[in-house]
Protein backbone atom coordinates (compact mmCIF):
# COMPACT_ATOMS: atom_id res chain seq x y z
CA UNK A 1 0.00 0.00 0.00
CA UNK A 2 0.71 3.42 -0.29
CA UNK A 3 2.28 5.81 -3.22
CA UNK A 4 6.01 5.53 -3.56
CA UNK A 5 7.50 8.08 -1.29
CA UNK A 6 5.18 6.79 1.35
CA UNK A 7 6.84 3.24 0.96
CA UNK A 8 10.06 4.75 1.24
CA UNK A 9 9.22 4.80 4.61
CA UNK A 10 9.22 1.61 5.26
CA UNK A 11 12.16 0.89 3.46
CA UNK A 12 14.35 3.33 5.88
CA UNK A 13 12.06 1.42 9.02
CA UNK A 14 13.87 -1.76 7.67
CA UNK A 15 17.12 -0.36 7.49
CA UNK A 16 16.99 1.22 10.68
CA UNK A 17 16.26 -1.94 12.35
CA UNK A 18 18.41 -4.11 10.06
CA UNK A 19 21.57 -1.94 11.96
CA UNK A 20 20.36 -2.52 15.49
CA UNK A 21 18.93 1.22 15.43
CA UNK A 22 15.61 2.25 16.52
CA UNK A 23 13.36 4.00 14.10
CA UNK A 24 10.96 6.89 15.01
CA UNK A 25 8.37 8.23 12.39
CA UNK A 26 6.94 11.35 13.83
CA UNK A 27 3.25 12.24 13.83
CA UNK A 28 0.84 15.26 14.41
CA UNK A 29 -2.89 14.86 14.88
CA UNK A 30 -4.93 17.90 13.80
CA UNK A 31 -5.37 17.50 9.87
CA UNK A 32 -2.52 15.18 9.58
CA UNK A 33 -4.05 11.73 10.79
CA UNK A 34 -6.87 13.08 11.71
CA UNK A 35 -9.56 15.69 9.95
CA UNK A 36 -10.89 18.11 12.29
CA UNK A 37 -13.59 19.34 9.37
CA UNK A 38 -16.81 16.76 11.44
CA UNK A 39 -16.30 18.28 14.48
CA UNK A 40 -16.35 21.65 13.24
CA UNK A 41 -19.24 20.65 11.29
CA UNK A 42 -20.84 19.12 14.41
CA UNK A 43 -20.04 22.31 16.77
CA UNK A 44 -21.67 24.50 13.94
CA UNK A 45 -25.04 22.21 13.95
CA UNK A 46 -25.16 21.80 17.85
CA UNK A 47 -24.79 26.26 17.54
CA UNK A 48 -28.00 26.07 14.95
CA UNK A 49 -29.45 23.56 16.47
CA UNK A 50 -29.98 24.92 19.96
CA UNK A 51 -29.71 29.09 18.65
CA UNK A 52 -30.83 29.06 15.20
CA UNK A 53 -34.27 30.10 16.14
CA UNK A 54 -32.77 33.42 16.35
CA UNK A 55 -31.57 33.79 13.53
CA UNK A 56 -33.41 33.41 9.92
CA UNK A 57 -32.01 31.12 7.62
CA UNK A 58 -29.12 29.78 9.84
CA UNK A 59 -30.62 26.36 10.31
CA UNK A 60 -31.04 25.86 6.80
CA UNK A 61 -27.63 27.25 5.79
CA UNK A 62 -25.58 25.11 8.81
CA UNK A 63 -28.21 21.66 6.89
CA UNK A 64 -26.47 22.00 3.73
CA UNK A 65 -22.95 22.13 5.24
CA UNK A 66 -20.79 19.17 4.71
CA UNK A 67 -17.29 18.46 6.32
CA UNK A 68 -15.63 19.33 3.01
CA UNK A 69 -16.85 23.24 3.33
CA UNK A 70 -15.33 23.40 6.58
CA UNK A 71 -11.67 25.32 6.38
CA UNK A 72 -9.48 26.80 9.21
CA UNK A 73 -11.83 29.17 11.00
CA UNK A 74 -16.09 28.14 11.60
CA UNK A 75 -17.40 32.00 10.83
CA UNK A 76 -15.24 32.01 8.07
CA UNK A 77 -17.10 29.29 6.69
CA UNK A 78 -20.48 30.54 7.72
CA UNK A 79 -19.19 33.80 5.54
CA UNK A 80 -18.79 32.02 2.46
CA UNK A 81 -22.24 31.29 2.85
CA UNK A 82 -23.69 34.44 3.06
CA UNK A 83 -24.19 34.62 7.21
CA UNK A 84 -22.45 38.33 7.62
CA UNK A 85 -24.37 39.67 11.07
CA UNK A 86 -21.02 39.93 13.47
CA UNK A 87 -22.97 39.27 16.25
CA UNK A 88 -24.58 36.24 15.19
CA UNK A 89 -20.39 35.49 13.60
CA UNK A 90 -18.77 36.14 17.27
CA UNK A 91 -21.37 34.10 19.25
CA UNK A 92 -20.53 31.19 16.94
CA UNK A 93 -17.21 31.81 17.65
CA UNK A 94 -17.03 31.45 21.08
CA UNK A 95 -19.34 28.30 20.96
CA UNK A 96 -16.67 27.00 18.82
CA UNK A 97 -13.94 27.87 21.19
CA UNK A 98 -15.83 26.61 24.55
CA UNK A 99 -16.27 23.04 22.63
CA UNK A 100 -13.41 21.98 19.88
CA UNK A 101 -10.23 22.05 22.49
CA UNK A 102 -11.80 19.71 25.12
CA UNK A 103 -12.25 15.68 24.85
CA UNK A 104 -15.88 15.00 24.42
CA UNK A 105 -15.68 16.85 20.96
CA UNK A 106 -12.53 15.14 19.58
CA UNK A 107 -14.48 11.69 19.37
CA UNK A 108 -16.16 13.09 15.68
CA UNK A 109 -12.75 13.32 14.23
CA UNK A 110 -12.37 11.44 11.33
CA UNK A 111 -8.68 9.41 10.52
CA UNK A 112 -7.10 11.19 7.16
CA UNK A 113 -7.71 8.08 4.27
CA UNK A 114 -5.45 5.59 4.75
CA UNK A 115 -3.59 6.83 8.47
CA UNK A 116 -4.68 3.71 10.54
CA UNK A 117 -3.20 1.15 8.48
CA UNK A 118 -0.07 3.10 7.53
CA UNK A 119 0.55 3.62 10.89
CA UNK A 120 -0.02 -0.07 11.67
CA UNK A 121 2.39 -0.87 8.83
CA UNK A 122 5.46 1.07 10.23
CA UNK A 123 4.93 0.16 13.68
CA UNK A 124 4.39 -3.61 12.80
CA UNK A 125 7.84 -3.00 11.07
CA UNK A 126 9.58 -1.62 14.13
CA UNK A 127 9.44 1.86 14.59
CA UNK A 128 8.92 3.93 17.19
CA UNK A 129 5.31 6.16 16.80
CA UNK A 130 5.97 9.54 18.48
CA UNK A 131 2.70 11.62 18.36
CA UNK A 132 3.10 14.77 18.77
CA UNK A 133 0.18 17.48 19.04
CA UNK A 134 -0.90 20.40 20.20
CA UNK A 135 -3.41 19.45 22.06
CA UNK A 136 -3.24 20.43 25.36
CA UNK A 137 -2.85 17.88 28.46
CA UNK A 138 -5.61 18.10 31.13
CA UNK A 139 -8.56 18.94 28.55
CA UNK A 140 -7.71 16.98 25.38
CA UNK A 141 -5.99 13.99 26.60
CA UNK A 142 -8.24 11.25 27.55
CA UNK A 143 -10.39 12.37 24.45
CA UNK A 144 -7.30 11.96 22.26
CA UNK A 145 -6.42 8.52 23.75
CA UNK A 146 -10.18 7.57 22.97
CA UNK A 147 -9.95 9.00 19.36
CA UNK A 148 -6.39 7.09 18.33
CA UNK A 149 -7.85 3.71 19.88
CA UNK A 150 -11.08 3.74 18.55
CA UNK A 151 -10.09 4.87 15.02
CA UNK A 152 -7.33 1.72 14.86
CA UNK A 153 -4.09 3.42 15.55
CA UNK A 154 -1.41 1.93 17.66
CA UNK A 155 -1.13 2.71 21.00
CA UNK A 156 -1.53 0.63 23.90
CA UNK A 157 1.55 -2.05 22.26
CA UNK A 158 4.42 -0.45 23.25
CA UNK A 159 6.76 2.08 21.09
CA UNK A 160 4.18 4.49 20.92
CA UNK A 161 4.54 8.16 22.63
CA UNK A 162 2.08 10.42 23.08
CA UNK A 163 3.03 13.94 23.53
CA UNK A 164 0.38 16.54 24.59
CA UNK A 165 1.38 20.62 25.44
CA UNK A 166 1.69 20.60 28.83
CA UNK A 167 -0.61 24.07 28.96
CA UNK A 168 -3.46 25.37 26.73
CA UNK A 169 -1.34 28.57 26.70
CA UNK A 170 1.72 27.51 25.60
CA UNK A 171 2.59 28.59 21.76
CA UNK A 172 2.15 25.68 19.27
CA UNK A 173 5.57 26.10 17.44
CA UNK A 174 7.46 26.79 20.98
CA UNK A 175 5.65 23.03 22.13
CA UNK A 176 7.51 21.42 19.02
CA UNK A 177 10.71 23.12 19.73
CA UNK A 178 10.75 21.41 22.74
CA UNK A 179 9.40 17.96 21.90
CA UNK A 180 12.60 18.10 19.10
CA UNK A 181 14.43 17.75 22.31
CA UNK A 182 12.48 15.38 23.81
CA UNK A 183 12.68 13.18 19.77
CA UNK A 184 16.35 12.93 20.78
CA UNK A 185 16.49 11.43 23.80
CA UNK A 186 15.34 8.25 22.95
CA UNK A 187 18.81 8.02 20.77
CA UNK A 188 16.95 6.48 18.01
CA UNK A 189 16.79 7.50 14.30
CA UNK A 190 13.96 9.92 13.10
CA UNK A 191 12.97 8.66 9.60
CA UNK A 192 9.74 10.52 8.78
CA UNK A 193 7.42 13.19 9.97
CA UNK A 194 4.08 14.10 8.82
CA UNK A 195 2.75 17.54 9.20
CA UNK A 196 0.19 20.10 8.05
CA UNK A 197 1.66 23.41 9.31
CA UNK A 198 4.55 24.29 6.86
CA UNK A 199 6.55 26.08 9.74
CA UNK A 200 6.13 22.86 11.57
CA UNK A 201 7.69 20.80 9.03
CA UNK A 202 10.28 23.30 7.98
CA UNK A 203 11.46 22.65 11.81
CA UNK A 204 11.64 18.93 11.56
CA UNK A 205 13.20 19.20 8.39
CA UNK A 206 16.09 21.55 10.06
CA UNK A 207 15.95 19.40 12.97
CA UNK A 208 16.63 15.52 11.40
CA UNK A 209 17.93 16.60 7.50
CA UNK A 210 18.63 12.76 7.09
CA UNK A 211 14.78 11.90 7.51
CA UNK A 212 11.94 12.33 4.90
CA UNK A 213 9.57 14.79 5.60
CA UNK A 214 5.70 15.17 4.72
CA UNK A 215 3.95 17.76 4.55
CA UNK A 216 0.09 16.67 4.47
CA UNK A 217 -2.02 19.17 2.00
CA UNK A 218 -5.07 19.10 3.69
CA UNK A 219 -5.20 22.84 6.02
CA UNK A 220 -3.06 24.66 7.70
CA UNK A 221 -3.32 28.55 10.09
CA UNK A 222 -3.87 31.17 7.89
CA UNK A 223 -0.36 33.14 7.24
CA UNK A 224 1.89 30.32 7.21
CA UNK A 225 5.04 29.89 6.23
CA UNK A 226 6.22 29.22 2.72
CA UNK A 227 7.28 25.30 2.80
CA UNK A 228 10.94 24.42 2.01
CA UNK A 229 11.14 22.58 -1.53
CA UNK A 230 12.46 19.85 0.19
CA UNK A 231 9.25 18.79 1.79
CA UNK A 232 7.25 15.66 0.23
CA UNK A 233 3.27 16.81 -0.08
CA UNK A 234 0.85 14.06 0.38
CA UNK A 235 -3.21 14.36 0.83
CA UNK A 236 -3.72 10.92 2.70
CA UNK A 237 -1.77 8.13 3.33
CA UNK A 238 -3.34 5.78 0.66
Amino acid sequence: MGSPRLQDVFTRIDAAVARGRLPVVVFDLDSTLFSTAPRNLRILQSYAEAHGARWQGLREIVGRLTPEDMGWNVHEDLQRYGVNDLELLKEVKQWWFERFFTDEWLLHDEPVPGAPQYALDCHARGALLYYLTGRHAGGMEIGTVRSLRQSGFPFWRGRCVLHLKPSFEMADRAFKDDAVADIRSYQGEVVASFENEPGNANMFLQAFPEALHFLLDTIHSPGAEAPNAQLIHTSDFL
